[in-house]
C-alpha cells in the first residue's frame, strides 16, 4: 500500500476537487491562504471564510494591513472563526517575526523553513505544510484529519504527524508522470502534493459522516485495505 495507489484511487473514482480554495487560481489569495491556516483550527471552513470576508471588506488584504491593526480590532474581524482573541495573537505573532526577519513577501516564500514556522507560537505540522506547500511551493504534502482519517479506515496505524504524512508520500514522486497521465497535464511535484491533498479532502467530505463511510466510498477504499 502507498499514497500513490490511494492518489490513482482518487483520480479513477472522479472525486470533484478542482473547486478547494486552496489550489491556485480558485478564491483565496496568498495572503488569505496564510491567514486561514491559523483561523481553520478548531472551527469549520465556513466559519474562516466569513472572517476572511470581513478581513477583506476592512481592506486587510497583505500583511503590511495587519502591522497597522489592533490586536484586539483583528479579533473582532476573525470572530466567526471561533478562539479568536487566540488567533489574533498567533497571527500578530507572526506578523511581528515576519517583519524582523524578511524584506517582503517575496524573500519570505524564498527564504522561509520548517525550523523558523515551527518556532512561531499557533503554528502547528499541518499549518506550517500548509504554507509550505500551497505558498512557498515547496515538495511538501499536507496532512490532516481527513487524512487520518482515510489512514485508520485503510487500517494503517501511523506513530505521529511525519509518520502519517511519509504514508501518503510515498511512491508519489517517483510515479510523477504516471499521475501526470492520469490528470492529462504535466504538473509539478508540488502541484500534484496539492491536488493529492484537496482529492482527500474532497472525498472526506462527500463520504464520511464522522467515521462512518457511504456505501458508495466503501466500494473505492476497501480494495486498498491492509
Amino acid at each position: 500500500m502507498s499514497g500513490y495507489e490511494i492518489f490513482k484511487t482518487l483520480i479513477y473514482a472522479n472525486i470533484k476537487y478542482k473547486d478547494f480554495d486552496w489550489l491556485e487560481g480558485n478564491n483565496l489569495s496568498e495572503f488569505e491562504i496564510l491567514i486561514s491556516v491559523v483561523l481553520t483550527q478548531n472551527t469549520n471552513w465556513k466559519n474562516v471564510l466569513k472572517s476572511l470576508e470581513n478581513l477583506k471588506q476592512a481592506n486587510i488584504t497583505k500583511i503590511e494591513d495587519l502591522s497597522n491593526l489592533s490586536t484586539q480590532d483583528l479579533a473582532l474581524l476573525i470572530k466567526p472563526s471561533g478562539f479568536y482573541n487566540t488567533k489574533a495573537k498567533y497571527i500578530k505573532n507572526f506578523t511581528q517575526k515576519y517583519f524582523q526577519d524578511f524584506n517582503s513577501f517575496d524573500s519570505f516564500k524564498e527564504q522561509v523553513d520548517r525550523e523558523w514556522l515551527l518556532s512561531i507560537k499557533g503554528f502547528g505540522q499541518e499549518s506550517v505544510d500548509g504554507i509550505l506547500s500551497y505558498i512557498c511551493k515547496r515538495e511538501v504534502l499536507v496532512v490532516d484529519a481527513y487524512s487520518a482519517r482515510i489512514a485508520s479506515y485503510l487500517g494503517y496505524e501511523y506513530q505521529n504527524y511525519d509518520d502519517l504524512s511519509g504514508f501518503f508520500k510515498k511512491d508519489i514522486a517517483k510515479n510523477q508522470q504516471k499521475l501526470n497521465t492520469l490528470l492529462k497535464k504535466e504538473y509539478q511535484l508540488y502541484e500534484l502534493y496539492q491536488i493529492f491533498h484537496a482529492l482527500i479532502v474532497s472525498f472526506c467530505k462527500m463520504h464520511f459522516q464522522g467515521k462512518k463511510l457511504s456505501l458508495e466510498a466503501t466500494a473505492i477504499l476497501d480494495p486498498l485495505k491492509f
